[in-house]
């Protein structure tokens, strides 16, 4: 006689059950219980009864058993009295962003009023993440209505039963079109996998620091893997500046110390920050990066900030000055090359930019460099000229335009180095065209100095040509995991947002001097009929989408490359307290042979809830678990 018991927690039966069943899967937030040895398992519920009913009962048999879970930082704060303040900002910055009609910000207030069913405080959250995404993503009107009603379902998850369900029955998502629950279905599936990883990890001993750069690395990947539309992606990003904002917002200063709060900034500076770099979102990129250096390392944000507001140079600090002689430098550059008659004569067309290096990079280069100064650090302020050479008969083969290219990148740093003479302790002079990186990335570099109110001032120089610096941003030399696979997350260049500072000034300014960031909806607006101050509003907004579609175009293309290589190459499967990256068409037993070489029944193993096969093919985001038997 043999009998088997197995100990499995509701939990991870209804992670799996999700897994294998619901589409969209989707939850909000993990917690472990103990399943009673005599309860029945939660495959075995559904084998035994229609799926539909039986869901429907098993969540409500957890909401009759478990209590409410304490609402996170984010949550915690009394907001139902900023409903309508919250709802009027996000109109106001809809109406000057130029990209909305009125119909539509009219059609978005209504869909928050909805999707909040009459609770003043989501009213106000939905208004406010919806806000956080138009200033700095602006995926449009059919994602922003999506995210609303994301945001609304998971509060109402938070609330009820420790976040296990989230409630998607919104009756009235549907008419806003294919658009929103295309976007809506893939932020849900993105959600899902974010707690499932964060299930699988949390069995992991207490002091180890989560997510480790593997873990990182691998969701990263799945996440990229199985987004569908990359708007989904910017919103989770996105929740996660939410999530760090409400933690720093949050009037408990214990708040900011939690477990959960640094595995929130943790998870920012690894997973999300990343991701946004990777779809051509530079601010939400470095918002994240900011909020997260501020609570993780409260010491060293206070020591940048107070470096920052040191006055030099009669009555500005640091941060003016630099401001003020990079817009100096930027358009004398410009003005020099426009005028030189051997330059205009072969390039097509060129650009200078300029941007002062993020505060927490900066800290750290003056931390590991011994300089005691922000001026001492080299490459602090830098510029950047992108030429592109111009063809000089229709039928001129590439390679000779792309010599001319290079041969126009050395004399353009010729002529820089000529009006701005290199430093004379150390020029740093760097000739990637000649000897191009490891990752393929090629330009020139060299440390230029010069005087600005007295003081001196060190500039870093770079010039490459347009293909150059496409490969750069985009390519190879830009890959997602390049810079974070050359080390930990210490190793990070993130930034920091220091409002009413040099640092937010700063930031905005490099944003205007980039032309806004990379961000646009490409989908369709709605189809509702639009009003006499529409139409007045339509050409600036066709303008303005036209613009931001072309700049987001080349970081979708490298996305979608990336997609089909991971695609190719790589399976991601969360096993035992690990998201494991497996060769593509790996099975079950690829899986267990990579962890623990032992022979392991069959029977044993679990995948999404169900018994499995040794030779089962694995997918993305399958759960797979080696389960104890007790046999008598």
């Amino acid at each position: 006689m043999k009998t088997t018991t197995r100990k499995r927690s509701a939990l991870s039966s209804l992670v799996t059950f999700m897994l294998a069943r619901l589409e969209p899967a989707q939850c909000f937030h993990a917690t472990t219980t103990t399943r009673p040895n005599n309860m029945r398992t939660t495959a075995s519920y559904f084998r035994e009864s229609d799926e539909s009913e039986s869901a429907a009962s098993y969540f409500s048999f957890l909401a009759d058993t478990l209590t409410p879970q304490q609402l996170p930082a984010w949550l915690s704060i009394p907001q139902s009295h900023l409903a309508e303040t919250n709802m009027k900002a996000l109109q106001s910055e809809m109406r000057e962003s130029s990209y909305f009609t009125e119909t539509e910000s009219r059609k978005l207030m209504l869909a928050i009023e909805d999707a909040a069913a009459g609770d003043r405080s989501k009213v106000a959250g939905a208004a406010e993440f919806c806000l956080l995404l138009q200033e700095t993503v602006e995926i449009g009107f059919n994602a922003l209505v999506a995210a609303c009603y994301h945001y609304c379902s998971c509060v109402t998850a938070r609330k009820r039963v420790s976040g296990w369900y989230l409630d998607d029955s919104h009756e009235h998502l549907h008419s806003y079109g294919a658009h929103v629950m295309k976007i809506s279905e893939d932020t849900d599936r993105l959600k899902r996998l974010e707690m499932v990883a964060a299930t699988v990890t949390s069995s992991e001993p207490a002091d180890r620091v989560r997510p480790d750069s593997k873990d990182a690395e691998n969701l990263r990947k799945l996440l990229l893997s199985e987004t569908h539309d990359w708007r989904a992606l910017a919103i989770r990003s996105g929740a996660c500046l939410y999530r760090l904002r409400g933690i720093l917002k949050s009037p408990v200063e214990g708040d900011r110390r939690t477990r959960v709060a640094a595995r929130t900034a943790r998870e920012a500076l690894s997973i999300y920050a990343p991701l946004s770099s990777r779809l051509g979102l530079h601010k939400l990129k470095n918002e994240l990066e900011g909020d997260a250096f501020r609570i993780l390392y409260p010491r060293q944000f206070a020591a940048v900030n107070s470096l920052a507001h040191e006055t030099i140079g009669g009555d500005n600090d640091v941060g003016q000055n630099m401001k003020q002689l990079l817009a100096e430098v930027q358009q004398e550059m410009t003005t020099m090359l426009e005028n030189d008659e051997e330059f205009s004569k072969l390039v097509e067309n060129f650009s200078v930019t300029a941007r002062v290096k993020e505060p927490f990079s900066m800290w750290k280069k003056m931390l590991r460099d011994g300089y005691k100064h922000v001026l001492q650090v080299p490459d602090a302020l830098a510029l950047r000229i992108i030429v592109d050479a111009k063809k000089l008969t229709p039928d001129e083969p590439a390679e000779v335009t792309r010599a001319r290219d290079r041969a126009l990148c050395y004399y353009a740093e010729r002529l820089c180095a000529a009006r701005w003479k290199p430093a004379p302790d150390n020029p740093r002079f760097k000739d990637y065209i000649k000897s191009p990186k490891r990752n393929g990335y090629q330009s020139l570099h060299y440390t230029a100095h010069t005087e600005f109110r007295g003081q001196m001032w060190s500039l870093e120089i770079q010039v490459r040509s347009g293909e150059m610096h496409k490969v750069a941003e985009f390519g190879l030399a830009s890959h997602w995991d390049y810079k974070i696979a050359k080390g930990s997350e210490s190793n990070f260049d993130v930034s920091v947002e220091m409002t009413g500072n040099y640092f937010k000034n700063v930031k905005q300014w490099h944003w205007e001097q980039h032309g806004g960031s990379v961000k646009v909806d490409a989908s369709p607006a709605s189809s509702e009929p639009v009003t006499m101050s529409d139409i007045w509003q339509s050409r600036r907004r066709v303008d303005r989408i036209r613009e931001r579609t072309a700049k987001l175009e080349p970081y979708l293309q490298a996305m979608t490359a990336a997609q089909e290589n991971l695609a190719r190459e790589q399976v991601f499967v969360f096993f035992g307290s690990k998201l494991m990256a497996l060769p593509a068409g790996s099975c079950v037993l690829d899986a267990i042979r990579s962890v623990n070489p032992a022979r392991v029944h069959e029977e044993d193993l679990v995948l999404n809830g169900s018994s499995t096969s040794l030779t089962h093919l694995l997918s993305n985001g399958d759960v797979l678990s080696v389960v104890q038997e007790a046999r008598v």
